[in-house]
Protein backbone atom coordinates (compact mmCIF):
# COMPACT_ATOMS: atom_id res chain seq x y z
CA UNK A 1 0.00 0.00 0.00
CA UNK A 2 1.26 3.67 -0.68
CA UNK A 3 1.92 5.68 1.91
CA UNK A 4 1.79 8.74 -0.27
CA UNK A 5 -0.89 9.26 -3.16
CA UNK A 6 -2.56 11.90 -5.96
CA UNK A 7 -6.18 12.69 -5.37
CA UNK A 8 -8.81 14.25 -6.74
CA UNK A 9 -8.66 17.75 -5.48
CA UNK A 10 -11.76 19.90 -5.55
CA UNK A 11 -10.98 24.05 -5.68
CA UNK A 12 -12.31 27.09 -6.93
CA UNK A 13 -12.27 27.83 -10.33
CA UNK A 14 -9.54 30.67 -11.76
CA UNK A 15 -11.29 33.94 -11.61
CA UNK A 16 -12.86 33.37 -7.64
CA UNK A 17 -9.84 31.50 -6.21
CA UNK A 18 -8.51 34.68 -4.34
CA UNK A 19 -12.00 35.92 -2.94
CA UNK A 20 -12.31 31.49 -2.25
CA UNK A 21 -9.18 30.90 -0.40
CA UNK A 22 -8.90 32.18 3.36
CA UNK A 23 -6.57 31.65 5.98
CA UNK A 24 -8.75 30.73 8.75
CA UNK A 25 -7.24 31.52 12.17
CA UNK A 26 -7.22 35.01 12.57
CA UNK A 27 -10.66 35.72 11.72
CA UNK A 28 -12.57 35.09 15.01
CA UNK A 29 -10.39 37.83 16.15
CA UNK A 30 -9.07 40.46 13.66
CA UNK A 31 -13.09 42.19 13.69
CA UNK A 32 -12.18 43.48 10.39
CA UNK A 33 -11.43 40.67 8.45
CA UNK A 34 -13.96 38.67 9.84
CA UNK A 35 -16.42 41.20 8.55
CA UNK A 36 -14.84 41.39 5.46
CA UNK A 37 -15.49 37.77 5.09
CA UNK A 38 -19.07 37.71 6.14
CA UNK A 39 -19.64 40.36 3.00
CA UNK A 40 -18.12 37.97 0.42
CA UNK A 41 -20.22 35.46 -0.53
CA UNK A 42 -17.70 33.22 -1.80
CA UNK A 43 -15.49 33.02 1.03
CA UNK A 44 -13.94 29.80 2.34
CA UNK A 45 -14.56 30.93 6.29
CA UNK A 46 -18.44 30.39 6.06
CA UNK A 47 -17.69 26.89 5.57
CA UNK A 48 -14.60 26.44 7.76
CA UNK A 49 -15.72 29.00 10.20
CA UNK A 50 -19.19 28.82 9.98
CA UNK A 51 -19.76 31.13 13.20
CA UNK A 52 -18.75 34.20 11.34
CA UNK A 53 -22.86 33.88 10.19
CA UNK A 54 -24.47 33.15 13.36
CA UNK A 55 -24.90 35.37 16.99
CA UNK A 56 -21.39 35.40 18.78
CA UNK A 57 -23.40 33.61 21.85
CA UNK A 58 -23.58 30.30 19.67
CA UNK A 59 -21.29 28.10 20.87
CA UNK A 60 -18.91 26.47 18.97
CA UNK A 61 -19.98 23.04 18.53
CA UNK A 62 -23.73 24.09 17.96
CA UNK A 63 -24.44 21.32 15.43
CA UNK A 64 -26.38 24.02 12.99
CA UNK A 65 -23.18 25.47 12.72
CA UNK A 66 -21.43 22.43 10.83
CA UNK A 67 -25.16 21.94 9.18
CA UNK A 68 -24.95 25.29 7.53
CA UNK A 69 -21.08 24.63 6.79
CA UNK A 70 -22.33 21.22 4.86
CA UNK A 71 -24.93 23.42 2.81
CA UNK A 72 -22.75 26.34 2.10
CA UNK A 73 -20.12 23.59 0.99
CA UNK A 74 -22.53 22.06 -1.01
CA UNK A 75 -23.79 25.38 -2.57
CA UNK A 76 -20.37 26.46 -3.41
CA UNK A 77 -20.30 23.15 -5.77
CA UNK A 78 -23.53 23.45 -7.04
CA UNK A 79 -22.93 26.54 -8.34
CA UNK A 80 -19.78 25.46 -9.76
CA UNK A 81 -17.60 27.33 -8.00
CA UNK A 82 -15.63 24.77 -6.27
CA UNK A 83 -15.03 21.94 -9.28
CA UNK A 84 -13.39 18.63 -8.55
CA UNK A 85 -10.41 17.32 -10.93
CA UNK A 86 -11.51 14.83 -13.31
CA UNK A 87 -7.98 12.82 -12.87
CA UNK A 88 -6.04 12.12 -9.68
CA UNK A 89 -3.48 14.90 -9.25
CA UNK A 90 -0.60 16.19 -6.92
CA UNK A 91 -0.17 19.97 -6.50
CA UNK A 92 2.83 22.23 -6.19
CA UNK A 93 2.17 24.87 -3.72
CA UNK A 94 4.94 27.35 -3.92
CA UNK A 95 4.27 30.81 -1.45
CA UNK A 96 6.39 34.15 -0.97
CA UNK A 97 6.62 36.61 1.66
CA UNK A 98 9.12 39.00 2.19
CA UNK A 99 11.06 38.17 -0.41
CA UNK A 100 11.66 34.55 0.39
CA UNK A 101 9.88 31.48 -1.04
CA UNK A 102 8.68 28.08 -0.15
CA UNK A 103 7.36 24.91 -2.31
CA UNK A 104 5.17 22.08 -1.10
CA UNK A 105 3.66 19.01 -2.78
CA UNK A 106 0.09 18.53 -1.95
CA UNK A 107 -0.55 14.80 -1.22
CA UNK A 108 -2.57 12.77 0.70
CA UNK A 109 -0.85 10.98 3.05
CA UNK A 110 -1.88 7.31 5.21
CA UNK A 111 -3.24 8.04 8.59
CA UNK A 112 -0.66 4.87 9.56
CA UNK A 113 2.00 7.19 9.14
CA UNK A 114 0.39 9.08 11.69
CA UNK A 115 -0.46 6.54 13.90
CA UNK A 116 3.05 4.58 13.62
CA UNK A 117 4.75 8.06 14.18
CA UNK A 118 6.61 7.94 10.82
CA UNK A 119 4.62 11.68 11.02
CA UNK A 120 6.35 13.34 14.07
CA UNK A 121 4.84 15.46 16.65
CA UNK A 122 6.29 17.91 18.87
CA UNK A 123 2.67 19.62 20.35
CA UNK A 124 -0.28 18.41 22.60
CA UNK A 125 -3.53 19.15 21.23
CA UNK A 126 -6.60 20.22 22.62
CA UNK A 127 -9.36 17.81 23.29
CA UNK A 128 -12.17 19.93 22.76
CA UNK A 129 -10.40 21.49 19.50
CA UNK A 130 -10.39 18.03 18.30
CA UNK A 131 -13.76 17.39 18.84
CA UNK A 132 -14.62 20.06 16.87
CA UNK A 133 -12.69 19.36 13.88
CA UNK A 134 -14.03 16.24 13.83
CA UNK A 135 -17.71 16.87 13.99
CA UNK A 136 -16.65 19.74 11.69
CA UNK A 137 -14.76 16.76 8.93
CA UNK A 138 -17.19 14.51 9.70
CA UNK A 139 -20.60 16.48 8.79
CA UNK A 140 -19.19 18.32 5.99
CA UNK A 141 -17.16 14.86 4.74
CA UNK A 142 -14.43 16.77 3.61
CA UNK A 143 -10.90 18.51 4.92
CA UNK A 144 -9.56 22.00 3.20
CA UNK A 145 -6.05 23.10 5.11
CA UNK A 146 -3.57 20.56 4.57
CA UNK A 147 -1.51 19.80 7.89
CA UNK A 148 1.98 21.54 7.45
CA UNK A 149 4.76 19.16 7.31
CA UNK A 150 8.26 19.28 6.43
CA UNK A 151 10.75 16.68 5.61
CA UNK A 152 14.88 16.88 4.74
CA UNK A 153 15.52 17.94 0.76
CA UNK A 154 15.99 15.04 -1.44
CA UNK A 155 17.51 16.54 -4.59
CA UNK A 156 15.51 13.98 -7.02
CA UNK A 157 12.45 15.49 -5.35
CA UNK A 158 13.53 19.50 -5.36
CA UNK A 159 14.32 18.73 -9.71
CA UNK A 160 11.09 17.52 -10.02
CA UNK A 161 9.13 20.33 -8.69
CA UNK A 162 11.46 22.70 -10.37
CA UNK A 163 10.79 21.19 -13.70
CA UNK A 164 7.29 21.85 -12.77
CA UNK A 165 7.44 25.44 -11.88
CA UNK A 166 9.52 25.89 -15.16
CA UNK A 167 5.01 25.81 -16.17
CA UNK A 168 2.72 28.74 -16.12
CA UNK A 169 0.88 28.04 -12.60
CA UNK A 170 -3.09 27.20 -12.33
CA UNK A 171 -3.45 30.18 -10.11
CA UNK A 172 -1.20 32.97 -9.19
CA UNK A 173 -2.51 35.57 -6.72
CA UNK A 174 -2.16 37.79 -3.09
CA UNK A 175 -3.82 36.88 -0.17
CA UNK A 176 -5.12 39.67 2.45
CA UNK A 177 -1.45 38.73 4.85
CA UNK A 178 0.21 40.19 1.49
CA UNK A 179 1.98 36.85 0.51
CA UNK A 180 1.63 35.06 -2.98
CA UNK A 181 0.36 31.86 -3.68
CA UNK A 182 0.98 30.19 -7.06
CA UNK A 183 -0.21 26.98 -7.55
CA UNK A 184 0.25 24.16 -10.13
CA UNK A 185 -1.81 21.50 -11.18
CA UNK A 186 0.06 18.13 -11.55
CA UNK A 187 -1.80 15.71 -14.26
CA UNK A 188 0.93 14.20 -16.07
CA UNK A 189 1.06 10.86 -15.24
CA UNK A 190 4.84 10.40 -15.73
CA UNK A 191 5.65 13.05 -13.25
CA UNK A 192 2.82 11.75 -10.49
CA UNK A 193 4.48 8.11 -11.13
CA UNK A 194 8.37 10.02 -10.38
CA UNK A 195 7.31 12.36 -7.35
CA UNK A 196 4.92 9.36 -6.15
CA UNK A 197 7.70 6.91 -6.01
CA UNK A 198 10.64 9.28 -4.77
CA UNK A 199 8.19 10.82 -1.85
CA UNK A 200 7.29 7.13 -0.86
CA UNK A 201 11.31 5.25 -0.79
CA UNK A 202 13.13 9.19 0.10
CA UNK A 203 11.06 10.36 2.52
CA UNK A 204 10.96 7.92 5.85
CA UNK A 205 9.53 10.33 7.99
CA UNK A 206 8.22 14.17 7.81
CA UNK A 207 7.30 16.47 10.43
CA UNK A 208 4.49 18.03 11.70
CA UNK A 209 5.66 22.28 11.54
CA UNK A 210 2.39 23.38 12.12
CA UNK A 211 -1.27 21.61 12.01
CA UNK A 212 -1.19 19.64 15.46
CA UNK A 213 -5.00 19.86 15.88
CA UNK A 214 -5.89 18.85 12.05
CA UNK A 215 -3.18 16.07 12.20
CA UNK A 216 -5.13 14.55 15.70
CA UNK A 217 -8.48 15.45 14.16
CA UNK A 218 -8.47 13.50 10.76
CA UNK A 219 -6.53 10.56 12.04
CA UNK A 220 -9.90 10.40 14.67
CA UNK A 221 -12.12 11.07 11.65
CA UNK A 222 -10.32 7.60 10.16
CA UNK A 223 -10.38 5.57 13.28
CA UNK A 224 -13.99 6.49 13.81
CA UNK A 225 -15.51 6.03 9.71
CA UNK A 226 -13.09 2.63 9.78
CA UNK A 227 -15.25 1.46 12.91
CA UNK A 228 -17.86 1.97 11.46
CA UNK A 229 -17.52 0.38 8.31
CA UNK A 230 -17.80 -3.48 8.21
CA UNK A 231 -15.63 -3.99 4.84
CA UNK A 232 -12.77 -1.60 5.69
CA UNK A 233 -9.68 -2.06 3.37
CA UNK A 234 -7.37 0.83 4.45
CA UNK A 235 -7.57 2.53 0.98
CA UNK A 236 -10.85 3.95 1.56
CA UNK A 237 -10.64 8.22 1.25
CA UNK A 238 -10.72 8.52 4.74
CA UNK A 239 -7.55 6.75 5.73
CA UNK A 240 -5.68 9.70 4.25
CA UNK A 241 -4.50 12.99 5.28
CA UNK A 242 -4.44 15.83 3.81
CA UNK A 243 -1.04 17.39 4.24
CA UNK A 244 1.44 19.91 2.28
CA UNK A 245 4.93 18.74 2.25
CA UNK A 246 7.88 20.97 2.34
CA UNK A 247 11.91 20.41 2.53
CA UNK A 248 13.05 22.11 5.57
CA UNK A 249 15.79 24.21 4.30
CA UNK A 250 13.05 26.15 2.62
CA UNK A 251 11.32 27.14 5.60
CA UNK A 252 11.67 29.86 8.26
CA UNK A 253 10.83 29.52 12.04
CA UNK A 254 10.00 33.05 13.55
CA UNK A 255 10.65 33.78 17.01
CA UNK A 256 7.78 33.57 19.58
CA UNK A 257 7.97 36.30 22.34
CA UNK A 258 6.36 36.74 25.75
CA UNK A 259 4.53 39.79 27.35
CA UNK A 260 3.86 40.12 31.26
CA UNK A 261 1.15 41.89 32.72
CA UNK A 262 2.67 41.98 36.24
CA UNK A 263 5.85 41.72 37.67
CA UNK A 264 4.57 38.96 40.56
CA UNK A 265 4.68 42.25 43.53
CA UNK A 266 8.12 42.99 42.57
CA UNK A 267 10.05 46.09 41.09
CA UNK A 268 11.71 46.61 37.94
CA UNK A 269 14.98 46.21 40.47
CA UNK A 270 13.67 43.78 42.14
CA UNK A 271 13.18 41.22 39.15
CA UNK A 272 16.63 42.76 37.85
CA UNK A 273 18.18 41.24 40.99
CA UNK A 274 16.38 37.62 40.98
CA UNK A 275 17.11 37.22 37.33
CA UNK A 276 21.09 38.26 37.83
CA UNK A 277 20.84 35.20 39.96
CA UNK A 278 20.52 32.49 36.99
CA UNK A 279 21.92 34.98 33.87
CA UNK A 280 24.61 37.45 33.38
CA UNK A 281 22.36 40.84 32.61
CA UNK A 282 23.70 43.61 29.99
CA UNK A 283 22.03 46.68 29.73
CA UNK A 284 21.82 47.35 25.73
CA UNK A 285 21.43 51.12 24.57
CA UNK A 286 19.13 50.15 21.28
CA UNK A 287 15.70 49.78 20.42
CA UNK A 288 14.35 46.87 18.97
CA UNK A 289 16.68 44.34 20.19
CA UNK A 290 16.87 41.18 18.60
CA UNK A 291 19.20 37.99 20.31
CA UNK A 292 21.45 37.57 18.17
CA UNK A 293 21.98 33.57 19.19
CA UNK A 294 20.41 30.47 20.27
CA UNK A 295 20.40 30.80 24.39
CA UNK A 296 20.44 34.53 24.65
CA UNK A 297 16.76 35.94 25.71
CA UNK A 298 15.80 40.20 25.02
CA UNK A 299 14.27 41.66 28.06
CA UNK A 300 12.51 44.87 27.91
CA UNK A 301 11.37 46.44 31.22
CA UNK A 302 11.17 49.89 32.16
CA UNK A 303 11.50 51.52 28.25
CA UNK A 304 15.03 49.77 28.12
CA UNK A 305 16.27 46.24 26.62
CA UNK A 306 18.97 44.25 28.65
CA UNK A 307 20.55 40.97 27.13
CA UNK A 308 20.34 37.72 29.01
CA UNK A 309 22.99 34.79 28.59
CA UNK A 310 22.09 32.02 30.77
CA UNK A 311 24.92 30.81 33.21
CA UNK A 312 26.38 27.42 33.00
CA UNK A 313 24.48 24.89 34.41
CA UNK A 314 21.22 26.50 34.58
CA UNK A 315 19.67 24.31 31.90
CA UNK A 316 19.61 20.24 31.32
CA UNK A 317 21.44 19.99 27.43
CA UNK A 318 18.35 17.64 26.17
CA UNK A 319 16.18 18.61 23.19
CA UNK A 320 13.65 19.93 25.19
CA UNK A 321 15.55 21.99 28.12
CA UNK A 322 17.64 23.52 25.64
CA UNK A 323 15.28 25.28 24.08
CA UNK A 324 15.71 28.97 24.50
CA UNK A 325 11.73 28.76 25.53
CA UNK A 326 11.93 26.72 27.94
CA UNK A 327 15.24 28.34 29.36
CA UNK A 328 12.53 31.15 30.29
CA UNK A 329 9.94 29.23 31.57
CA UNK A 330 12.03 26.87 34.33
CA UNK A 331 14.42 30.32 35.30
CA UNK A 332 11.87 32.96 34.94
CA UNK A 333 8.31 32.80 34.28
CA UNK A 334 8.02 30.10 36.53
CA UNK A 335 9.93 30.78 39.81
CA UNK A 336 10.25 34.26 39.52
CA UNK A 337 6.98 35.54 37.77
CA UNK A 338 4.59 32.63 38.75
CA UNK A 339 3.59 31.30 35.46
CA UNK A 340 3.38 27.58 35.93
CA UNK A 341 1.36 26.99 32.97
CA UNK A 342 1.82 29.17 30.14
CA UNK A 343 -1.27 27.98 27.77
CA UNK A 344 -3.52 28.84 30.54
CA UNK A 345 -2.16 31.72 32.37
CA UNK A 346 -3.72 34.95 31.83
CA UNK A 347 -0.96 37.15 32.58
CA UNK A 348 1.04 36.38 30.13
CA UNK A 349 0.59 36.81 26.05
CA UNK A 350 2.48 35.52 23.06
CA UNK A 351 3.35 37.63 19.96
CA UNK A 352 5.34 36.50 16.93
CA UNK A 353 8.32 38.00 15.51
CA UNK A 354 6.27 38.69 12.28
CA UNK A 355 4.46 41.91 14.28
CA UNK A 356 8.05 43.23 15.08
CA UNK A 357 9.54 43.84 18.72
CA UNK A 358 8.08 47.89 18.30
CA UNK A 359 4.44 46.12 19.31
CA UNK A 360 5.85 44.48 22.72
CA UNK A 361 8.08 47.57 23.60
CA UNK A 362 4.60 49.54 22.88
CA UNK A 363 2.81 47.05 25.33
CA UNK A 364 4.86 47.78 28.12
CA UNK A 365 5.74 51.27 27.59
CA UNK A 366 1.89 51.77 27.36
CA UNK A 367 1.48 50.23 30.75
CA UNK A 368 -0.48 47.42 29.22
CA UNK A 369 2.28 44.74 30.33
CA UNK A 370 5.23 45.56 33.10
CA UNK A 371 7.80 43.03 30.65
CA UNK A 372 8.65 41.84 27.84
CA UNK A 373 10.87 38.80 26.16
CA UNK A 374 11.88 38.61 22.95
CA UNK A 375 13.43 35.31 21.97
CA UNK A 376 15.99 33.93 19.60
CA UNK A 377 13.95 31.39 17.05
CA UNK A 378 13.68 27.98 17.24
CA UNK A 379 15.92 26.42 14.55
CA UNK A 380 14.45 23.11 12.45
CA UNK A 381 16.85 21.09 13.62
CA UNK A 382 15.55 21.27 16.90
CA UNK A 383 12.13 20.88 15.48
CA UNK A 384 13.79 17.78 14.55
CA UNK A 385 15.71 16.57 17.34
CA UNK A 386 13.08 17.31 20.08
CA UNK A 387 10.26 15.34 17.44
CA UNK A 388 12.64 12.52 17.09
CA UNK A 389 13.33 12.02 21.18
CA UNK A 390 9.07 12.02 21.48
CA UNK A 391 9.51 14.94 23.40
CA UNK A 392 6.73 18.24 23.44
CA UNK A 393 7.88 21.40 23.26
CA UNK A 394 6.88 24.22 25.67
CA UNK A 395 3.67 25.80 24.35
CA UNK A 396 4.21 28.70 21.33
CA UNK A 397 7.48 27.39 21.01
CA UNK A 398 7.39 27.95 16.55
CA UNK A 399 5.86 30.01 14.26
CA UNK A 400 5.67 29.29 10.84
CA UNK A 401 4.63 31.98 8.24
CA UNK A 402 2.90 31.91 5.64
CA UNK A 403 0.17 29.82 6.53
CA UNK A 404 -1.49 27.53 4.49
CA UNK A 405 -4.71 28.70 2.88
CA UNK A 406 -8.29 26.77 4.01
CA UNK A 407 -9.85 26.29 0.84
CA UNK A 408 -7.56 26.25 -2.12
CA UNK A 409 -7.39 22.37 -2.58
CA UNK A 410 -10.17 20.19 -0.97
CA UNK A 411 -9.76 16.93 -0.20
CA UNK A 412 -13.26 14.49 -0.08
CA UNK A 413 -12.81 11.92 2.82
CA UNK A 414 -15.78 9.82 1.20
Amino acid sequence: MDRIIPFKGIRPVKTLVDKVAVFPNNLMNEPERRDEAKKNPYSFAHIVKPKIDFADSTSKTDPQLFEHAKKYFDKLLNDKILVEETTECFYVYRQMLDGRSQTGVVVCYHVDEYFNNKIKKHEHTREEKELENVEHMMVTGMSSNPIFLAYNPVNEIDTLINQVKATVPEYHFISDNDAYHSLWVVNDEDIISRLKILFNSKVDVSYIADGHHRAASAARVARLMSEANPHHTGTEPYNYLLTCLFPSNQLRIYDYNRVVKDLNGLSNEELIEKVKEKFDVKAINENEFAPSSLHKIGMYLGEHWFELTPKPNTYKNDPVNRLVVSILQNNILDPILGIKDPRTDKRMDFYPGTKGLTSIEKRVDKGKSAVAFALYPVSMQQLFDVSDAGEIMPPKSTWFEPKLLSGLIIYSIR
